[in-house]
């Protein structure tokens, strides 16, 4: 990588007018005699010095949060907001981090759970208590599982959350 960068970045050191070098331009076989003497212009295009900047992940419902009413969303979240689940589940996100989000998750059965949520980490929520997995690199969506919703942190870019709900 670095010497495709050095090699676009000398490129144009070889380029530019017919008379570099201190020569003169040879006319084009059917010029006229003014046109003698002139120096010929050769167009360039400056190197790219660098690769374009990568896009922020987007969450596929955006901030649609009644997109979770079913129980699968992704959600963007840049600020706290209760976001209604099914039955009468909540998420309440009270806090976004730097690295994570803090929040209260309250199931259709009334079991609930509170907490700090950061890095690839998955939080499963069941009737009858919880239980999380982290990863020290990307993760995909987990498998919807009967009698669970699972909480996932998917991303934190400049202030911005993107968190998946799967319910089984």
């Amino acid at each position: 990588m670095i010497a495709g960068v050095l090699l676009a970045a000398l490129a144009p050191a070889g380029c530019g007018s017919a008379s570099e070098g201190g020569g003169r331009a040879t006319p084009p076989p059917n010029s006229s005699p003014s046109d003698v003497g002139a120096t010929a212009v050769v167009p360039t295009t400056p190197a790219a010095t660098s690769a374009a900047p990568t896009a922020a992940p987007t969450a596929a419902d955006g901030t649609t949060y009644a997109a979770c009413r079913d129980g699968n969303c992704e959600v963007a979240v840049s600020e706290p907001v209760e976001i209604r689940l099914r039955g009468s589940g909540v998420l309440a996100v009270r806090k976004v981090l730097p690295d994570g989000v803090d929040f209260d998750m309250t199931l259709a059965s009334g079991a609930s759970s509170n907490g700090t949520l950061k890095g690839n980490c998955t939080l499963t929520f069941t009737d009858g208590g919880g239980g999380s997995s982290c990863s020290a690199g990307p993760v995909g969506p987990p498998k919807p599982r009967s009698g669970t919703t699972a909480l996932q942190l998917v991303s934190v870019t400049d202030g911005v959350i993107i968190l998946r709900l799967v319910t089984g």
